[in-house]
């Protein structure tokens, strides 16, 4: 698009140059004018300014003027004309991207639900979008919008505690909510509206201030989180303990380090279901290791091989990349 644009300004830039050169040239051999006189001519007529003319012309001057005027109207109409259609063709592509995003949106499921775009919100979008996972921003800031669009970043515009913008952004069909708003009193309404809306789906706040924390989770929201008291820890381990933070850090999106900690489902239908980890050769088959496994509320850390999986346990694993979504591939 930024090429089209610089195309057609070029060509409208060469037009101009053309026109001037031309009439510049043609007062100077048919009136025998200076360099300065021709262009001042030449300008005026273009431009259709009319001001007096540098002195009487000719019958050949006089004709050639009426001949420059024409061609002086006829830029200028072609340079509006290409801007016209540059601008244009914008905004169409534009209203044809926002169209084919809505429609994206009134049939996104199972999704996440972003609430707000700002430091936090923009890191959220990151992973997600990293992750290929399905989610809608909700941002109430125009700007931010609109640089969301230009990203093809499925985006509702308004404020996240109002009814209509959570149900455009299909909150009730949603599986997460993240409300990372300015400040508190946003999330808790935001929270206490999605809750409203979609009762078993799983939200998550930022907390602004160490109060909050207690309203965030009586509004409804299931996990909270507190970025600097978490910012203040990593701080303080780092000093501490630099290498296993090292370890730690090397499992967060957009480190060096290849490594995951990721959550495996494991579905009724993969061949794992009945087996043990040692039967199944998890750690040899796919090269990861199982850090925990969930069942329903309970929790066992650093299972044992002769643990059993069964359908819909979770797998808290690390390892490689690559090895997690093979291990995710196979409990599908």
């Amino acid at each position: 698009m930024a090429l089209s644009r610089m195309r057609v300004i070029g060509r409208s830039v060469l037009a101009v140059i053309a026109i001037m050169m031309i009439g510049t040239i043609g007062y100077m051999l048919i009136e025998g004018m200076g360099v300065l006189d021709a262009l001042y001519m030449t300008t005026i007529t273009v431009t259709t300014i009319g001001f007096r003319e540098v002195f009487p012309l000719s019958d050949a001057g006089r004709l050639f003027t009426i001949l420059m005027a024409f061609g002086g109207i006829g830029v200028i109409l072609l340079i509006g004309s290409s801007l016209a259609r540059m601008l244009l063709e914008t905004d169409l592509r534009r209203m044809v991207g926002l169209r084919r995003d809505l429609s994206m949106i009134r049939r996104i499921k199972n999704h996440v639900v972003v609430c707000g775009h700002g430091r936090m919100g923009r890191a959220v979008v990151d992973v997600l979008q990293q992750r290929k996972v399905s989610f809608v921003v909700v941002e109430a800031d125009a700007q931010n919008c609109h640089e969301l669009e230009e990203r093809r970043i499925p985006v509702v515009q308004g404020d996240a505690t109002l009814n209509a913008v959570l149900q455009a952004a299909r909150v009730q069909s949603a599986r997460t909510m993240i409300a990372c708003l300015a400040d508190d009193a946003h999330n808790v309404f935001s929270i206490l509206l999605a809750r409203q809306l979609q009762p078993e789906i799983s939200i998550i706040a930022r907390a602004v201030e160490e109060e909050a924390e207690e309203r965030l989770r009586l509004a409804g929201a299931d996990k909270v989180i507190n970025p600097y008291r978490i910012g203040g820890v990593r701080l303080a381990f780092t000093a501490i303990k630099p290498t296993v933070m090292d370890f730690i850090e090397a499992s967060v999106p957009g480190t060096t380090m290849e490594l995951e900690l990721a959550e495996v489902v494991v579905h009724p239908d993969s061949d794992l279901v009945g087996k043990t980890l040692a039967s199944a050769e998890v750690r040899q088959r796919f090269g990861i290791i199982v850090v925990a496994l969930k069942r329903g509320d309970e929790s066992t850390f650093n299972p044992g091989p002769d643990a059993v999986m069964h359908a819909g346990d979770v797998l808290v694993a690390l390892g490689p990349v690559p090895a997690i979504e093979s291990i995710e591939q196979a409990t599908q």
